[in-house]
């Protein structure tokens, strides 16, 4: 019996296949079935493809005869499948060896739907660890992205029959996310085990966007709240996950530098706000400024609001120019916000600070306890930042100054 099917798409992917596919074929768990569907590459993919299949007959190719896109080419997977579960790994990603055989395990009680692993994201040589299984915990409709970190049941995806939305360039996989975490049974973590998810600056998930993935984006969202909108979803669950993506949009406006596209993105998140059906509930959780922009339709207000915030979370730093020590406290998934404004500023970071003790971590009181203070400390964790500015200011630190903490 195959017991998990994994689905790689595959697109140009000849600098990254040999370390993705090593990672599968040498996984613990023996009883898989690789399926690589080739979307019509014009480099050496399909020779390389060729070449690991030639060594191990668990994989399987499809060799698409033109280029369809990430969408068709996972469903084309899916309609080839015969696992009892289904997992999905990007051609530039790679899993830890024992990744499958630890989901797995947890499907032996009973008949789960999804089982979801960590993720380590990688992006221009700096790595945290996502934060989102600790919320997932709690309810499972906090499992908004990184939905290939999971293993999804088959037999669950046909009844309810969930699949990717072919004609939208960015997002198909947004949309099957939020099918299969509506409809499932039950969601499990597994803490210990790691996707490792590679941003690359051209990747569809860059950190800047142009005007097509920004616009077929805001399609998804569209589909995305039309969906919840249809279903009997509880009010509390529904802000929950309508949250996490109306925070998301707003980020799409420093991810853009055209002025065109910053107007586009102020134009449709005022329209996906009005789309809310429990906006009660949305606005408790928003600042006044940003309500007004949305309730009278002020997109000129929204678009000057916006520029002086970055994203939703992180505002922008002043640094003393005299500061030669940057350090973030927490180096969690909230950190990466931090890290792309260091690094689009030419701000050096020293290090990261944490009382847990992480791998490659600092302990906060080695540099509190300073007579000099030529650092400044950027708090990047939302969960613990009242917790970590108490410290800071009984170490005599003083915001903005010395310190700078999220105001949501």
């Amino acid at each position: 019996m195959i017991k998990v099917s994994v689905i790689v798409p595959v697109y140009n992917g000849e600098k990254w296949l040999n370390r993705c596919l090593r990672s599968l074929i040498n996984q613990t768990l023996k009883d898989i079935q690789i399926i690589c569907v080739n979307d019509f590459s014009t480099d050496n993919s399909l020779a390389i493809l060729q070449r690991y299949a030639k060594d191990d007959k668990r994989i399987v190719i499809r060799n698409l005869k033109r280029n369809y896109g990430e969408s068709i080419a996972r469903n084309k997977g899916l309609k080839m499948a015969k696992g009892k579960y289904i997992a999905f790994v990007d051609q530039d990603d790679y899993v830890d060896l024992n990744f499958y055989e630890k989901l797995y395990e947890q499907t032996r009680n009973g008949n789960v739907d999804i089982v979801k692993g960590n993720v380590k994201i990688k992006y221009n040589g700096m790595e945290t660890i996502s934060e989102l299984n600790s919320k997932i915990i709690k309810n499972k409709f906090y499992f908004s992205r990184c939905w290939w970190s999971a293993i999804y049941r088959n037999s669950f995806l046909r009844s309810n029959n969930i699949l990717l939305k072919e004609d939208i360039i960015l997002g198909g996989d947004l949309i099957f996310l939020v099918k299969a975490v509506v409809n499932s049974n039950k969601i499990i973590t597994v803490d210990y085990v790691f996707y490792h998810y590679i941003r690359r600056v051209n990747s569809g998930d860059s950190k800047i966007l142009n005007y097509k993935k920004i616009n077929s984006t805001f399609k998804t969202f569209f589909y995305i709240f039309n969906y919840l909108n249809k279903n009997k979803i509880y009010k509390d669950n529904y802000i929950i996950m309508y949250k996490c993506y109306f925070l998301i949009l707003l980020t799409f406006f420093n991810r853009s530098k055209a002025k065109r596209n910053k107007e586009f993105v102020c134009e449709r998140v005022i329209k996906l706000y009005k789309m809310c059906k429990h906006k009660h509930f949305l606005e408790e959780t928003l600042n006044d400024e940003l309500l007004y922009c949305l309730n009278n339709n002020d997109t000129v207000r929204l678009f000057a609001l916006l520029t002086q915030i970055p994203d939703c979370s992180y505002p922008k730093v002043k640094l003393n120019p005299q500061r030669k020590y940057i350090y973030i406290w927490g180096k969690g998934e909230d950190s990466e916000n931090v890290i792309w404004q260091c690094k689009n500023n030419d701000w050096n970071v020293t290090g990261f600070l944490d009382s847990s003790k992480k791998a490659g971590t600092i302990l906060p009181m080695k540099i509190l306890k300073r007579k000099i203070r030529n650092y400044f400390i950027i708090i990047s964790s939302r969960k613990y930042c009242a917790e970590i500015t108490q410290i800071c200011e009984q170490a005599g630190l003083r915001e903005s100054e010395d310190f700078w903490r999220p105001i949501i």
